[in-house]
């Protein structure tokens, strides 16, 4: 280091006074919100089998509705039941979900007899209307496998009042699409997870979630929501004042869907996070933003740094190594806990690449609002 490295004016200290900011606010990101995820604990054996429903909301799901039921109905579990909602399929869905309730009990179905708009939500709604436990989690049914200790796992990490996350992805497949899908889904669930351990809810998705159906009813459903077409129960969770959020990282309740990905669906994601996020209190985006700025201003002033002092390398390296190191220590630890270790590096690298990938689908998304409102 420089000896005159303190020895600057005052507009001398701009660059070195926000590398510093950067740095902290990025340390600060780190240590508060997601290094809790690293302290998650394991979730201790209750003999008390709690009232679960699973439900599903289905539409021209002939070809693996069976194969999904058939794991859903052999739970190693015995206070459940399961929900079915048919969307207007147009194949035969609903008859084969009829066919096995005939020879499990524990399986109820309804469908939704024409085409409708904002379906997806009434479907949602009729399942939990239909559910008669407390406890309800909904999953889709393109899951590759369904532990047959799903339930009982769930069961014993409930607590009153919260919500349960589980971790969700895509199966691994072959194809860039594929890998950028389940990057962006695994970094959301870092940030779900991690906002959410203290209070902060920011849901982008609401598949293998746990909740209390009455939060569901306390805010008469999606009422004000409807027109909402990116999402839907991941605006209730967000909205659901002072419930707590727990997160379960378990092998056994952790859900593979077996998708195929197309051109867009990538861009899709990042947007209906995007839009989800829009939705959220003013404080909640502000801390949100801060993340993405800490990050930006963190790069752009090291680079500066380097290029007009390049004396002082040394001295301005040392703190962007600290919150490399650290970043990678969480992601390296998650990805391993959550058996996504082909994603390890690049997801390390999208943490860094996604502040700008932000601020440009945002930015995107502002003029498509701006243009559909005249229309």
């Amino acid at each position: 280091m420089s000896l005159d490295f303190f020895d600057r004016t005052l507009s001398e200290w701009i660059a070195p006074g926000i590398f510093l900011g950067a740095f902290i606010l990025e340390l600060f990101f780190l240590l508060f919100f997601y290094f809790r995820l690293l302290f998650l604990k394991k979730t201790t054996e209750t003999i008390l089998e709690k009232p679960l429903t699973v439900c599903l909301c289905v539409r021209n799901e002939e070809d693996r509705i069976e194969h999904i039921l058939q794991q859903l109905l052999t739970q190693d579990y015995g206070n459940y039941e399961v929900v079915v909602v048919d969307d207007f399929s147009e194949d035969c869905t609903i008859q084969k979900v009829g066919q096995l309730a005939k020879k499990y009990p524990r399986l109820k179905f309804t469908s939704i007899s024409q085409e409708t708009s904002f379906s997806e939500k009434m479907a949602i709604n009729l399942a939990l209307k239909a559910a008669h436990s407390e406890w309800v989690v909904f999953l889709r049914p393109d899951n590759e496998l369904i532990s047959p200790l799903f339930l009982k796992k769930v069961n014993d990490a409930i607590t009153e009042s919260s919500l349960l996350l589980n971790y969700t992805n895509q199966q691994a497949g072959k194809g860039f699409r594929n890998h950028c899908c389940r990057v962006e889904r695994f970094t959301a669930f870092l940030s779900t997870a991690a906002y959410g351990l203290v209070g902060h809810k920011a849901f982008y998705n609401d598949s293998n979630v746990v909740f209390h159906k009455e939060l569901y009813f306390e805010q008469s459903g999606f009422r004000g929501k409807m027109n909402a077409y990116y999402a839907n129960l991941e605006l209730v969770f967000n909205d659901s004042g002072k419930r707590k959020v727990s997160v379960l990282v378990d092998p056994e309740t952790m859900i593979r869907e077996e998708r195929t990905c197309f051109p867009g669906d990538f861009s899709e994601l990042v947007k209906k996070r995007l839009r989800i996020k829009r939705q959220l209190g003013a404080g909640k985006r502000f801390v949100h933003f801060l993340e993405d700025l800490s990050k930006f201003l963190l790069w752009g002033a090291f680079a500066w740094l380097l290029i007009t002092e390049p004396m002082n390398w040394l001295f301005i390296t040392i703190p962007v190594v600290i919150v490399l190191f650290l970043q990678l220590f969480v992601v390296k630890t998650m990805t391993t806990r959550l058996n996504e270790a082909k994603i390890f590096l690049s997801s390390f690298v999208y943490m860094y690449i996604r502040p700008v990938l932000n601020w440009y689908h945002a930015g995107k998304i502002y003029i498509l609002d701006k243009r559909n409102k005249w229309n």
